[in-house]
């Protein structure tokens, strides 16, 4: 399993080696709230003020002023440029779109215009752009962003790392709901070949902003998002699982302490949620729906949710497949009308550690009504079964 710190070493690796235009780098430093480099970035932007500024040198400026890094001779060229270029024609007739489709270019503009007494102009550029770009989803997310800074729209929720990024910047708010979202996007290898810097950079926000929220408990009112960052958590967890080759002391035994069914899974959540969800029950009896009396595996009342164990012995298709179809008719069982419970989170212990194949299986599991969230954890490598 790839831990996390190699995942974030990756994601700096990449973005380290990668370029991309002024802008783009602008964006990319904003995102991060990284002052020192975005400065320099803003000071090559104004180094040319002989001549009019592309709209990339203008959205540069634009985050600049974001950050409120601009020094007066910068304003005041950032202010005569954005005059200029609001008396552009734009989608003109035969000529190629650059300006009026690129989400990154279009946010930083409009932070560099959202204090003109008038930025009708802009908004309706932006109308037109969202209409030109159809289900680009950054471009459109980056888009909304935008239109919100100019105070015209509400922002998008995808994609989900950017939409928590800019909610981490001051755009939008922090909700359970984004933060989980966006850890599902931040915490994945690879990264596919031609991913930009501004993608990497708003994936490493993301992944930054998450584990510094994750960083400490929340006792006093854990949610969904601390449920689900704890039982991505078990692998670390296990870090020191006893499973000895040799005693530890002269005194001691060898401990070896075998996983070997879904009640151990059970036994090894409670320890470690019960700190967290003071109201946690285990094997709880759910109201009757018809002949059947269900009976949960964990249940965490304060959040309405389930937590469904699975104990997944092989990896063959089938046994990906009878795992889905088990968490289904459970869903279906556990979240009638008359069950005080709204969602499940399904947790699967892999036995046979066959990582592979676990986004497949995460995927199957969280489109299946009801479940909210799905984890699969394999066996640690040095708890492998002898022969």
């Amino acid at each position: 399993m790839i831990g996390l710190a190699t995942i974030r070493q990756e994601l700096v690796r990449i973005l380290a080696e990668s370029e991309g235009a002024i802008h783009v780098e602008a964006f990319s430093h904003w995102i991060r709230d990284d002052d020192a480099a975005l400065r320099d970035n803003v000071s090559k932007a104004s180094s040319t003020p002989d001549q009019n500024l592309l709209p990339d040198q203008l959205a540069a400026l634009g985050y600049g002023k974001a950050a409120n890094l601009l020094n007066q001779e910068q304003e005041d060229l950032l202010r005569r440029e954005l005059a200029h270029f609001s008396g552009r024609r734009f989608f003109s007739a035969g000529r190629p779109l650059r300006v009026e489709i690129d989400g990154i270019a279009l946010l930083g503009i409009a932070f560099a215009a959202r204090e003109l007494p008038d930025s009708t102009w802009l908004v309706e550029l932006l109308a037109r752009s969202a209409r030109e770009v159809g289900d680009a989803a950054w471009n459109l997310g980056l888009i909304s962003a935008a239109n919100h800074v100019l105070g015209a729209g509400q922002l998008v929720a995808e994609p989900a790392d950017l939409a928590f990024a800019l909610a981490l910047r001051g755009f939008g708010t922090v909700t359970d709901e984004v933060v989980a979202s966006a850890w599902d996007t931040a915490s994945q290898l690879p990264f596919g070949p031609g991913v930009g810097i501004d993608r990497l950079a708003t994936r490493l926000a993301a992944f930054d902003g998450v584990v510094a929220l994750s960083t400490h408990v929340r006792i006093a009112s854990p949610g969904l998002t601390d449920l689900r960052l704890a039982l991505r958590g078990v692998p670390r967890a296990m870090k020191h699982w006893a499973f000895e080759s040799a005693p530890r002391t002269p005194r001691s035994k060898i401990a070896t302490w075998h996983i070997e069914n879904e009640y151990h899974v059970q036994s090894l959540l409670w320890t470690i949620l019960a700190p967290i969800f003071p109201d946690l029950e285990d094997e709880e009896n759910l109201p009757s729906v018809g002949h059947k009396r269900p009976r949960v595996d964990l249940a965490v009342p304060s959040i309405r949710t389930l937590i469904e164990v699975k104990f997944m012995r092989g990896g063959s298709q089938s046994d990906f497949a009878k795992v889905i179809e088990e968490v289904a008719a459970d869903a279906s069982l556990y979240l009638s009308s008359s069950i005080p419970y709204d969602r499940i989170v399904a947790f699967v212990w892999d036995d046979s550690s066959h990582s592979e194949q676990h986004h497949e299986l995460q995927a199957g599991l969280e489109r299946i009504k009801g479940v909210e969230a799905a984890i699969v954890v394999s066996r640690p490598g040095r708890m492998a079964r002898t022969k």
